[in-house]
């Protein structure tokens, strides 16, 4: 097969896509519900690792490779398939790539957040991996997608990609993600999720890279001037032990900790939140911004890495780095309903910036620039 013929299909890898809840993951499926049906010039194909994935996307070629041997799935049966089903162009969502495709490949690159030791937020093995297998993939894929302008700059100053080789193409919410004004249902989640009135909502994984230590120490600082309780959703991370205690320490009666919430689920717990908080410190993009923009919903966020990029005037910004200015970010939203039915308004407004057919068109404007290049 020549790699210069037209590109007729485009193949996902999507291995792992019903493994939870996760950023990666709800990527996949917005990338493949929007090819089908914002891209109809191309054939879809996806590729998964478990027979449950089967039907997710009827209207694509589904394929099943069953194993649950990683690094086999990722090697050897991927490479094959793509070779026997004459893909042209395979998009690997979760950044590496095997060490032989048989046509054009795209890596999708979230973050690096692997080159950053500081945030202490992964396994050595992981690091590694990472570190040995981005820079490859920088170097021999076709192309790049970046979850933000902030990951592309990133990639080009860090892993020296190519300028020319790097897209941004921003991630989208599903349209699950509106208001929700049903009453019995919103008391349904309420009641289900045990959620205090009122609370502040920090939809996030345990994990250091999350900034959640600061963020306890700001709500320690103005517990008393304050009602709010503190609603945490996601899963432990690694070296998360730490920010548990904390969460379980003398703050515990004002703080819930949800786990892994499914997604339907959500945008009521948006809606229910008085506002959002999302002060990370390392972000690729930080798709529950957009998310609670597209629920009426205000946010604070820190001035670190994607996130300003992706808020733009719609939410309020604080120092990520010095507790004091989170502390004064959460007491102005807590207190001043003027500036949160600003920040509600300001956000279904920039919520718009981010939809799958802005995202596809803007995917197949470049795939046809980059047409005639290997």
């Amino acid at each position: 097969m020549s790699v210069n013929r037209p590109i007729q299909t485009i193949a996902i890898a999507a291995r792992g896509i019903t493994q939870g809840f996760t950023g990666p993951n709800e990527f996949i499926r917005g990338l493949a519900q929007g090819l089908l049906d914002f891209a109809p010039a191309y054939k879809i194909h996806l590729y998964y690792d478990v027979r449950e994935a089967l039907g997710l996307f009827p209207r694509a070629v589904e394929h099943l490779l069953p194993t649950k041997n990683r690094v086999i799935w990722d090697q050897l049966l991927l490479p094959r398939a793509l070779w026997q089903d004459k893909i042209d162009v395979t998009i690997f969502p979760k950044g590496p790539v095997p060490l032989y495709v048989p046509c054009r490949a795209l890596s999708v690159v979230h973050d690096l957040g692997y080159f950053y030791p500081e945030l202490n937020a992964y396994r050595t093995l992981d690091t590694l991996y990472f570190r040995f297998a981005m820079p490859r993939a920088v170097r021999y894929t076709w192309g790049l997608f970046a979850a933000s302008e902030y990951t592309r700059q990133d990639m080009i100053r860090t892993l020296r990609a190519t300028p020319e080789k790097v897209v941004t193409i921003y991630e989208a919410p599903h349209d699950r993600y509106r208001p929700i004004t049903d009453s019995a249902h919103l008391a349904e989640i309420r009641q289900r999720y045990r959620l205090p009135e009122p609370f502040m909502f920090y939809p996030t994984s345990i994990s250091p890279r999350k900034n959640i230590v600061r963020l306890l120490k700001a709500f320690e600082m103005l517990k008393e001037q304050i009602p709010h309780h503190l609603v945490l959703t996601g899963g432990k991370k690694w070296n998360s032990n730490d920010i548990v205690k904390q969460l379980n320490g003398p703050l515990s009666a004002r703080i819930r900790v949800l786990g892994a919430v499914p997604a339907e689920d959500m945008p009521a717990i948006y809606s229910l939140a008085q506002f959002v908080v999302y002060p990370s410190l390392f972000e690729g993009f930080g798709l529950p911004i957009v998310e609670a923009f597209r629920c009426g919903t205000p946010v604070l966020i820190s001035n670190l890495t994607s996130l300003p990029e992706v808020a733009g005037d719609a939410a309020l910004v604080v120092d990520g780095l010095h507790v004091d200015s989170i502390r004064d970010g959460l007491l102005r939203l807590a207190n001043d309903a003027s500036l949160r039915a600003e920040l509600r308004q300001k956000g279904f407004i920039r919520a718009k910036a981010f939809t799958w057919k802005k995202t596809i068109q803007h995917v197949v404007d470049w795939l046809e620039r980059r047409q005639d290049t290997l």
